[in-house]
């Protein structure tokens, strides 16, 4: 983990639509996930993939920047599901948060998993902590 580059990145579906709770979305957004994750676009600390939006720490690749592997989850996700769905899939933009350290790291990672016990979706089976 290198904190000067790590960003705890969170993006919101187009006016709070609760598009993950079809399960064929929810794991098209996992296959685009880690697709991006497999390219070497990012390293993926972990995620999390709530009903009507998603968390991710990551670190961006050398060359890539996080509004880039932003563009690229959500672009490739919208791209991939548009036979399913018509309009808009997510709001304009996307909140970042650079990692300071390793307690903020910790941090992050444990909001992310803790997201859906928040949200009373204990039993949410789309958490993960990419170690």
């Amino acid at each position: 983990m290198n904190g000067t580059n790590t960003y705890a990145i969170t993006t919101a579906t187009y006016q709070r639509r609760t598009l993950f709770t079809r399960m064929a979305n929810a794991e098209l957004m996992m296959e685009t996930i880690f697709r991006y994750r497999d390219q070497a676009r990012y390293a993926l600390h972990g995620f999390v993939i709530m009903p009507d939006h998603i968390h991710l720490l990551m670190t961006p690749a050398s060359g890539q920047t996080v509004e880039r592997c932003a563009q690229c989850v959500k672009g490739g996700f919208s791209f991939a599901v548009r036979n399913q769905y018509g309009g808009e899939v997510w709001q304009p933009s996307f909140h970042g948060h650079r990692v300071r350290d390793a307690e903020d790291f910790r941090n992050q990672l444990a909001y992310i998993g803790l997201n859906p016990e928040r949200r009373n979706l204990q039993d949410y089976r789309f958490v993960t902590q990419a170690a």
